[in-house]
């Protein structure tokens, strides 16, 4: 079975000139695992997640000049819902993940089974001209797999 029969329905796409704070109330509106990001010609630039979102208003370590890293206990709870509220009216390109995964529209379902387990998710799935299809989530695989299943029963 290839991977394009695990897209999940509720894929969503958006342009680089949508806010955060937009992009994370489609996000909650559709109830989506994560948003492409597409730029004015059609290419994909990026994928917004919630957890993208979170990982960027983290405080960050701070590395001494030896190479250690230390992590710098601070009280983060007002300090990170602050750097959460500075993030909404910027750009999704602010908050995207820039490196993803992909994966083929041939490729065998197999291999997006193993790039969710090992990398998480959502997985963009590109056609043989590089050309975006879709979002496949955790839960899609496992619909496409039950559907699978109930077909061989």
């Amino acid at each position: 079975m290839p991977c394009h029969v695990a897209i999940d329905k509720k894929s969503a796409v958006v342009g680089p000139d949508v806010t955060v704070e937009a992009a994370l109330e489609k996000i909650r509106k559709e109830n989506l695992s994560g948003i492409a990001v597409q730029d004015e010609q059609g290419e994909l630039i990026g994928l917004f997640t919630a957890k993208t979102l979170l990982g960027n208003i983290i405080p960050v370590s701070i590395a001494m000049s030896d190479g250690i890293q230390i992590d710098v206990k601070i009280e983060a709870a007002p300090g990170v819902a602050k750097r959460l509220r500075k993030m909404y009216p910027l750009s999704i390109t602010e908050g995207m993940e820039r490196k993803f995964d992909t994966v083929g529209t041939d490729a065998p379902i197999w291999e997006g089974v193993t790039k969710i387990t090992k990398y998480g998710g959502p997985l963009a799935v590109l056609d043989s001209k590089g050309k975006f299809k879709g979002l496949i989530t955790s839960e899609s695989l496992v619909k496409a797999l039950e559907n699978t299943e109930e077909m061989d029963a």
